[in-house]
């Protein structure tokens, strides 16, 4: 430990001391409070920006309330290019689907689903996005495409996993080989959907009824769920 003989010697050891260290203390301060202003900064310029977008999905909403399909989609446009980085944004996207549809743009319909389908951060929002743009095509006619992509959910290629939307694809891969006259396929749909379904059972059953009684070398016949519901 230094010892000290005066006041004046110590005083002048912390002045020799600040000379050569008061650049550095003064830059490590300086960007500790630079980093706490910019956090602080950071933090409302976000809470804005996510008010900002809330307040744009309200306006929105209110539009397709009131039918204004044109005007929901100008500002669906707005979220998507502004607040992309925001929860708003996938929301918007579906809302824009169904006013494209509206306003007869099926094909920029598919196209906006697809969009959430691939974009959105909440996983349940993507596979409800997917299965309305392969009711579309199904609908436009695009059987074997749809039937084709299914089958790249199901064997969860390209990182997707169905989860508790598998019975939802399994029931439109269903649909998709009954118009395109498939029956036997149908079937096999439509029995899978029912065993994995968490929704629309009593629908797919009837599905399943009206394709009429199975034949007897089918090979399913004996799994079939509308079997296990008669005992």
């Amino acid at each position: 430990m230094d010892v000290y003989q005066t006041e004046e010697e110590q005083v002048e050891s912390i002045k020799k001391w600040w000379a050569e260290n008061s650049r550095s203390i003064i830059f490590g301060v300086g960007l500790g409070l630079i980093g706490l202003f910019g956090w602080q900064s950071w933090q409302e310029k976000t809470r804005t920006h996510v008010l900002e977008a809330s307040d744009t999905y309200q306006s929105l909403a209110q539009s397709m309330k009131d039918s204004k399909f044109d005007a929901a989609i100008l500002l669906a446009n707005e979220i998507d290019e502004t607040y992309s980085d925001t929860p708003y944004a996938a929301l918007a996207g579906m809302h824009k689907a169904k006013a494209q549809i509206e306003t007869g743009d099926r094909k920029g319909a598919i196209e906006s689903l697809e969009k959430v389908a691939t974009t959105a951060d909440n996983n349940s929002i993507q596979h409800i996005a997917r299965v309305r743009a392969f009711k579309l095509r199904i609908a436009d006619g695009d059987m074997t495409g749809v039937i084709a992509d299914i089958d790249s959910v199901i064997a969860e290629e390209n990182g997707i996993n169905p989860g508790e939307f598998i019975g939802q694809y399994e029931a439109l891969k269903g649909d998709a080989y009954r118009l395109l006259g498939d029956v036997e396929k149908a079937r096999h749909g439509y029995i899978a959907a029912l065993r994995n379904a968490t929704l629309d059972r009593r629908l797919i059953q009837l599905k399943l009824d009206d394709l009429g009684p199975p034949p007897a070398n089918f090979a399913d016949v004996n799994n079939d769920p509308a079997k296990e519901t008669e005992k």
